[in-house]
């Protein structure tokens, strides 16, 4: 999920669950949107909200941590939706993004999006692209959709095999050039796997030549279809070298900015790269001092298409409560966020590591892994590849 980004780099690290690269070594003074999100974590405990809108999809990609799209048994209706938005704008949370499933097949989707551009959320659209069109791409427009990220794999034949239909490459592409002549800025998101490693370069390349200055790369979920895909994980080793192309993109070119989804331990692993060719890394320590790589219990939440609130999209198993029942501003008070926000309780490779309140780990891998979420990240990139 991208978070709004201008052309300067600004502070977004302060306010979205992920690694923004660019912003890691820049300082800008926050922009209002961001100030309006630290606002609404001080306050309430939350700073911006992804929620899946709907499990339901037209693809079959093999990664997918949703698992089975096709039961929308319980999802939240019209009206549910719209005392959810209210909470959020009672509490002055700025952020939305929409996610699934896909947000396209909702109905209501465009209810929605206005309900959003109302209550003054700022709203970024996750979608796999297939469904736009021109008129739904100047619905979008009208509502102020701030930016909509768009899934692609890797060239044609990859990305088709790897979504389960024929064609959606093009139609992605298609539908990218569309948004971008129109004035809605695009994102390209990815999953790094073995099947993707070597499509990355393409991604990014390809997205630069339309006029994509955003990218969101996110390390290999097992869960969902992924649940037995220990396999498919890429090794520590290639996750450096996709570091040195990535920091290289970002930070010596400034081509673009890159998110980094579900590896905070590239976080330090940057800070230690950059300090070792001579780069003032004070701003980087400064940032993730403020909110580490991994931000569970530190402003963001997820909620799931049947209103559970929940940690981390990746963190299913738990539910720390529901829209339609239960009072958001009291998530300040959960033990469970407050424990893992605090860092004092890591255990492992992560509890002894210098780097732990900066990066934290994926908490969400250490749960799937260890069944335990304080325990270690065991998919830490940062030993195999700190500049000696």
């Amino acid at each position: 999920m991208f978070y709004p980004y201008n052309k300067q780099p600004a502070q977004l690290q302060d306010t979205h669950p992920m690694v923004h690269l660019k912003s890691l070594f820049y300082s800008k003074e926050m922009t209002h949107v961001e100030k309006r999100c630290r606002e609404a974590y001080t306050k309430h405990g939350i700073s911006t909200v992804i929620w899946n809108t709907t499990r339901q999809c037209g693809l079959n990609c093999t990664h997918c941590y949703i698992g089975d799209t096709q039961d929308t048994t319980g999802e939240l209706n019209t009206a549910e939706v719209a005392s959810f938005l209210a909470q959020l704008h009672e509490m002055g949370v700025p952020l939305i993004f929409l996610t699934g499933g896909e947000p396209l097949l909702r109905k209501d989707i465009f209810e929605i999006l206005k309900l959003c551009n109302d209550y003054q959320i700022t709203t970024v659209l996750s979608s796999n692209g297939l469904l736009l069109n021109d008129q739904k791409i100047d619905a979008l427009l009208s509502y102020n959709v701030h930016y909509i990220a768009l899934s692609l794999y890797g060239p044609a034949a990859q990305h088709d095999s790897i979504v389960g239909l024929p064609q959606s490459h093009d139609k992605i592409i298609e539908n990218a050039q569309k948004c971008i002549k129109k004035g809605i800025k695009v994102a390209f998101k990815t999953v790094v796997s073995s099947y993707t490693y070597d499509n990355v370069p393409y991604i990014i390349e390809k997205g630069l030549s339309l006029g994509v200055k955003a990218f969101y790369l996110c390390d290999l979920i097992e869960t969902g279809r992924a649940e037995n895909a220990k396999f498919w994980r890429i090794s520590p080793e290639q996750w450096g070298t996709l570091a040195e192309y990535l920091f290289d993109k970002v930070i010596v070119k400034g081509e673009a900015e890159i998110d980094i989804g579900a590896c905070p331990s590239l976080a330090p692993l940057a800070v230690e790269y950059f300090k070792a060719k001579g780069y003032d890394i004070a701003h980087a320590i400064q940032r993730l001092s403020s909110m580490s790589a991994c931000p569970v219990g530190q402003g963001p939440i997820s909620v799931s298409a049947k209103g559970d609130i929940l940690p981390c999209n990746f963190m299913q198993q738990f539910k720390l409560g529901n829209v339609r029942q239960n009072d958001l501003a009291k998530l300040k008070e959960n033990q469970l966020l407050k424990s893992i926000a605090t860092k004092t309780n890591l255990k492992g490779k992560c509890g002894s590591c210098q780097y732990k309140k900066l990066c934290c780990g994926c908490r969400a891998k250490a749960y799937l892994t260890n069944k335990d979420i304080e325990d270690q990240d065991t998919t830490c990139i940062l030993a195999a590849n700190t500049p000696k």
